[in-house]
């Protein structure tokens, strides 16, 4: 089954509420998993507890992050025919995306996929057609949203339901 490794989005109490009435109306995983960056995509381990002691760690050594949301961005799935919606930050960008590099190595170097472009991102909406995506993504205007990732998860995720196995806080 695969794994993945995210990050929950640690935001006030109005903007996750904002964020999640978002993924509530337009993305359909919204009841899987609560707003999340994803750090590592799904893989599969040929043993969780490797991937945990890994993780484990990389958080060790790690700060959280904090990150401004200020751009939606409609992006094409490289795995389906839908498009996704993102919000991404322009502060805390550079951190998110060396902690990306960070957790792809050792043990999880092989899981790396280096055909999809990894862009720091929070999901809000999926559509299945991309210029429907492109006009749902202007229609939202700004983000202006403040948050911190100061956690890590490991979680299993087998198409229907989301399984989390550890979670680990990161330093500060």
């Amino acid at each position: 089954m695969p794994l993945l490794i995210v990050a929950p989005l640690d935001a006030s109490r109005p903007d996750l509420a904002r964020i999640e009435a978002m993924r509530r109306r337009h993305d359909p995983h919204h009841a899987l998993i609560g707003a999340h960056v994803t750090l590592v995509f799904g893989f599969e381990a040929p043993d969780a507890d490797v991937a945990a002691a890994h993780l484990s760690a990389v958080a060790a050594t790690q700060g959280a992050i904090a990150l401004r949301l200020t751009t939606y961005l409609a992006v094409r799935d490289a795995e389906d025919r839908r498009s996704h919606v993102f919000m991404v930050p322009d502060h805390g960008r550079a951190e998110i995306e060396a902690l990306h590099d960070l957790l792809y190595a050792g043990p999880l170097v092989q899981g790396l996929r280096a055909d999809i472009p990894f862009i720091p991102h929070v999901t809000v909406a999926a559509r299945d057609d991309h210029s429907a995506a492109v006009a749902l993504a202007r229609s939202f205007g700004q983000v202006g949203i403040s948050a911190r990732l100061s956690a890590l998860e490991l979680i299993e995720f087998d198409g229907e339901r989301v399984r989390s196995l550890h979670r680990v806080e990161l330093l500060g």
